[in-house]
């Protein structure tokens, strides 16, 4: 209990309650509201008879709209917007920056990459999981790709790592704009790819849980394995290395987590940027930087802007706008905040 105690303090324990009350308030509101409003005995009602602990009479329309329609979408904005948040804490730790996020070393471009090109082939339509596989292949395709560019006798440079990161975002933004350009001989496919791309929760079910659910879950467990490390090498690899952390192991383990992170919210939701810059680079602002309280925390608040992006496109706004969109016009503005508060720090020629 004392270990507990001194891990999670009040300020802690306050944020924590403020978030997981938020993740609870935009999921009645998410699950209550939309084109038929349903009441919240009703829901409650409909919760309980499909875990089989009510037998009493529930309307058959209402109980698809919210078990099939609006549950399993809450979910996947919970799980995408954790699992996005967390591989960014993740990646701002092992690159102490603040400004890293999952797509700086190519993962987020190599994910939509593959998610793409199963869209054009056909294969998504094959089955629902062809395509988060591909994006999950690539992202750790890229990862692989990055690591062999930047190591040297054994040796990965870190800033090589984010150089490499930049050149295959490049690449594979221009293969992904190709295939798009290939796309638009067939209107449906095309469409289908460019809203895929502004990231969607429409349509989500119970089988996109089961696609995000095992990858934000491995990926989580393997950051918590290594999080000790990850704070020690953020004093330095040094100093890691002299307290006996494997460092090649801890940060390619950390990194692969991310990946399957990254890969797994991309597959189901399509491209949602800058939640994994944002959240972290906040949490840590307000409870600093030990992983162990960060990444968590962190992916909660992923996980609230995510479901408040979506409820925000889908009650509020009345043109289709898509949560990547949404979140990029706010990401985008913080993004050029953090260069300007960060650029006494960048060296100059």
């Amino acid at each position: 209990m004392k270990a507990v105690s001194r891990l999670v303090g009040g300020k802690e324990l306050t944020l924590l309650g403020i978030l997981v009350f938020l993740v609870l308030l935009g999921g009645f509101l998410s699950v209550s509201y939309g084109s038929w409003s349903i009441g919240k005995q009703e829901i409650l009602q409909i919760l309980l008879e499909r875990c089989g602990l009510y037998d009493g009479a529930v309307d058959k329309v209402e109980s698809t709209i919210v078990w099939d329609g609006r549950m399993p979408r809450l979910v996947v904005a919970f799980l995408v917007g954790f699992s996005l948040a967390a591989a960014g804490a993740i990646m701002q730790g092992v690159f102490k920056n603040p400004m890293a996020s999952p797509g700086v070393i190519g993962i987020s471009s190599g994910a939509a990459l593959g998610a793409v090109i199963a869209l054009y082939l056909g294969l998504a339509a094959r089955s629902l999981f062809i395509l988060p596989l591909s994006a999950i292949l690539f992202s750790l395709v890229t990862l692989a790709l990055v690591f062999v560019i930047a190591t040297s006798r054994g040796q990965t440079s870190i800033s090589t790592l984010l150089l490499a990161g930049i050149a295959l975002n490049l690449i594979f933004g221009a293969l992904t704009s190709f295939v798009i350009t290939l796309s638009t001989r067939e209107f449906d496919v095309g469409r289908v790819i460019v809203t895929w791309l502004m990231g969607d929760l429409n349509n989500r079910s119970w089988e996109h849980v089961q696609i995000v659910l095992p990858t934000t879950l491995l990926g989580l467990a393997a950051t918590l394995f290594f999080v000790k490390d990850l704070n020690i090498l953020m004093i330095g690899e040094e100093t890691a290395s002299n307290l006996g952390v494997n460092i090649r192991l801890a940060r390619n383990s950390l990194l692969l987590a991310s990946s399957i992170q990254t890969g797994g919210a991309i597959a189901v939701s399509g491209v949602i940027g800058f939640v994994g810059l944002l959240a972290p680079h906040m949490v840590r602002g307000l409870i600093g930087p030990d992983n162990r309280k960060l990444i968590p925390i962190a992916g909660l608040l992923g996980a609230v802007f995510v479901i408040y992006a979506d409820l925000f496109v889908r009650l509020v706004v009345q043109v289709d706008l898509k949560i990547g969109i949404l979140t990029s016009l706010m990401g985008g503005p913080f993004f050029l905040y953090l260069i300007i508060r960060h650029r006494n720090r960048f060296e100059y020629l």
